[in-house]
């Protein structure tokens, strides 16, 4: 038995479709562009437009293994992307806003039933 697919879900060539309501809120901090005239800088300009909601949608949920799965996809593909802008010269550094700075080790917190010279002998080594 075949299976045939339907495309019913995309729009007949003579139809236009409206835009979406929130889609002018969405992009309303973006600095005016003069057109977008290149399908490169329309899928950048909508990547932007979907991910500005992530931080708040995050305090929302936890789900971090899978956040940092899917992001690690996004940012290789954006990374691929720059690098073929950059002749293979671009890092992922030139594209972040500030740069890369090294986290210090966390401090171990001291133990409540430990006395002061205990947690100061183990602060030090």
């Amino acid at each position: 038995m075949r299976f045939r697919l339907r495309r019913t879900c995309r729009p007949a060539a003579s139809t236009v479709l409206p835009a979406p309501a929130d889609r002018a809120a969405a992009c309303a901090d973006l600095e005016p562009l003069p057109e977008l005239f290149s399908p490169l800088i329309t899928e950048m300009m909508a990547a932007f437009c979907h991910t500005k909601h992530l931080a708040g949608l995050a305090q929302m949920e936890r789900c971090p293994g899978e956040y940092q799965l899917v992001a690690r996809s996004i940012v290789q593909h954006v990374l691929e992307g720059w690098q073929n802008q950059t002749g293979g010269r671009g890092t992922v550094e030139d594209l972040l806003l500030t740069p890369l700075v090294p986290r210090p080790a966390p401090v171990p917190a001291p133990h409540r039933a430990d006395p002061v010279q205990a947690r100061e002998h183990r602060l030090a080594s």
